[in-house]
């Protein structure tokens, strides 16, 4: 079995930090699955075994080319996201396929991990072919144009997000996918949001996850409480203020401060609801 030996990673953080879906587990395996590929990874320590896919490939998914130390210094600005950091060093933002990236986010608006996560699975069965690697069987992830039949989008559950799924697939291509890497921030997010259902926080999560705008700073509700709660006293601020902060306090790697603080609400609420069950009981 190959494996590399890793440095400043953390697996589990890395592919349940709800940056990506298309993700099982089987014993302490994860399956992963890229548009028409399955592979999988597991982690022992610094090495990562991995079957499926090859090193070159493995590195670049999980960025661990990425200037990791340097990262962390730079957003590394309070004791709120240095607590953050400590708690889940080693997570880090992937580099998803774009097309798969953006039918996920978009079936993610007004809606739950699970959700999103049946939505895509259902999709892949009515759209995507069998595929298999170890006796673990999955399916491919449509191209752009072969989501072509709004009747099966309907079918699998994804709401009034069926609309918007149907007109990326008609309009969007791989070319002007890759194309929105060369422009910069601002601009590719302003030709994101041209699509129907696509506002600024899917926007910033397939510009942040997909195509290497690490300044990219998604708002969703999560992000918005920690927000308020830790750098502004539960004020109530809107959501473009919350991005624009972000962005400008934590710099050309505001993404990565975000999906910490992603983290760091999630236990928060967690640790909550603890609590509640302990006081009933």
């Amino acid at each position: 079995m190959p494996k590399i030996l890793v440095k400043d990673f953390n697996l589990e953080y890395t592919l349940l930090c709800g940056q990506m879906f298309r993700v099982s587990r089987a014993g302490d395996w994860y399956y992963i699955t890229v548009r028409d590929r399955i592979f999988r990874v597991r982690q022992s320590s610094k090495n990562l075994e991995f079957q499926g896919v090859d090193k070159k490939f493995l590195v670049n998914y999980f960025a661990l080319d990425e200037p990791y130390q340097t990262i962390l210094k730079q957003i590394e600005k309070d004791p709120h996201i240095r607590r953050a950091i400590k708690k889940y060093h080693g997570l880090r933002i992937v580099r998803q396929d774009p097309w798969e990236c953006l039918i996920s986010f978009i079936c993610s608006s007004a809606a739950n991990i699970p959700k999103i996560k049946l939505n895509l699975e259902m999709l892949s069965k009515s759209f995507g072919k069998r595929i298999e690697l170890n006796g673990f069987e999955w399916y491919s992830f449509p191209n752009p144009g072969e989501l072509n039949y709004y009747e099966k989008i309907v079918q699998a559950k994804t709401g009034f997000r069926a609309i918007y799924i149907k007109n990326a697939n008609d309009i969007v291509s791989e070319a002007f996918l890759m194309s929105l890497k060369k422009l910069p921030y601002q601009d590719a997010k302003k030709e994101l949001t041209q699509l129907a259902g696509v506002g600024d926080k899917i926007a910033d999560c397939v510009l942040l996850f997909s195509l290497g705008f690490t300044e990219a700073f998604p708002i969703d509700t999560w992000i918005k409480k920690i927000l308020q709660k830790l750098y502004f006293k539960n004020q109530v601020v809107s959501s473009q203020h919350l991005r624009n902060f972000g962005l400008t306090y934590f710099g050309r790697y505001a993404g990565y401060a975000q999906q910490f603080l992603y983290m760091l609400a999630r236990e928060s609420v967690a640790d909550s609801r603890r609590g509640a069950k302990s006081a009933k009981l």
